[in-house]
């Protein structure tokens, strides 16, 4: 029953695989801070980039790219994505397959790596 009540504690809504739910329990692991879900740039427009998870407060996204990010209508909607949040001067952080391999290891360094070189310059968030 422990055992229960501590993975409904690890539950969250909004992530649309288990890559990207094993993704975010790496980073949370790692002692970094829990990534907000289904990030979307600017809410208040009809259409917005979103990412599978970021923070705002260091204007960091992370998208998982499973395999169906090979097909081409899917790689032109992904290009729109990331030069949205690129313009808005966000950094991004791509997954795939093989950071699950060792836990996201790279992830966590990569967004290690990002918050530490904002030495405490981070964004308001709105």
């Amino acid at each position: 029953m422990r055992a229960a009540r501590e993975a409904l504690e690890l539950i969250r809504v909004g992530a649309d695989s288990p890559p990207e739910t094993q993704m975010r329990l790496a980073i949370v692991h790692a002692g970094l801070p829990e990534p907000e879900l289904q990030l979307v740039l600017d809410p208040r427009l009809p259409v917005s980039p979103d990412a599978d998870m970021g923070y705002r407060r260091w204007r960091l996204v992370l998208h998982y790219d499973g395999g169906h990010h090979d097909d081409p209508a899917q790689r032109q909607r992904d290009q729109w994505r990331n030069e949205g949040w690129a313009r808005a001067g966000w950094a991004q952080i791509w997954a795939g397959l093989d950071d699950g391999r060792d836990d996201y290891q790279r992830v966590v360094a990569e967004i290690r790596a990002h918050r530490d070189g904002l030495r405490g310059r981070e964004f308001a968030v709105e």
